[in-house]
């Protein structure tokens, strides 16, 4: 039987899905709380260390056969030296526990890759949905994501207008005088072009011969 929530469809139990869910919950929760990581450092760990792909691939060696303190000693020999040898006991679900979990349900549900997810949406972002979904069905929560990562992975008019006329993110910091790490902020989501000041945008605008209208968003 398959259930239906949303448009989004889910068997009722993908075989490791909740194995890899405790396991990826616990990295995060400990990454933070015990070790003192930053979210989007465990994050960036993660996907690193190759650990997210053999998750996507469902490989039970890790998403079921070791437990997220091995997983963290893997994904950071150096900061988790030390992890192994002592008790660890979490008991609650903390707002990290709660992201690593709901990830995997929606990565078994779309099948998108974890690097594209973290891309697209940053740990920040991922952490601030607690409050409002954590007490919901994880299907909401497969829903929410999707229409972020969504959004956030389409084509910004910043990205398409400079596609058009070639030139590359460095190219356009050059000709225009905008440091490249704001384009690339700009093109990612992670800064809002709309609230760029008017003399970013004029710059942008003359090298790209559009009007500053052009590259906002709606």
């Amino acid at each position: 039987m398959r259930v239906e929530y949303d448009f989004i469809e889910l068997p009722d139990e993908p075989l490791y899905r909740d194995d890899a869910a405790q396991a990826l919950a616990s990295v995060f929760d400990v990454g933070v709380n015990v070790m003192g990581l930053a979210g989007q450092d465990v994050a960036d760990a993660f996907v690193v260390s190759g650990i997210a792909s053999q998750f996507e691939r469902r490989n039970p060696v890790y998403v079921a056969g070791k437990s997220g303190v091995e997983l963290l000693c893997m994904m950071a020999p150096g900061a988790a030296e030390g992890l192994l040898k002592s008790e660890i006991v979490r008991l609650g679900r903390t707002p990290e526990w709660w992201v690593g979990w709901s990830l995997v349900w929606y990565q078994f549900a779309t099948g998108r890759r974890y690097r594209s997810i973290f891309k697209a949406v940053p740990y920040e972002s991922l952490v601030s949905l607690y409050h409002p979904l954590h007490e919901a069905d994880e299907r909401k929560f497969i829903v929410v994501l999707e229409e972020m990562v969504a959004k956030r992975a389409a084509r910004t008019n910043l990205g398409r207008l400079r596609e058009a006329w070639g030139y590359s993110q460095s190219q356009l910091a050059k000709m225009s005088g905008v440091g490249l790490r704001s384009i690339q902020m700009y093109e990612q989501r992670q800064k809002d072009i709309n609230k760029a000041q008017a003399s970013t945008l004029l710059r942008l605008s003359r090298v790209l011969h559009c009007s500053m209208e052009d590259l906002m968003e709606l």
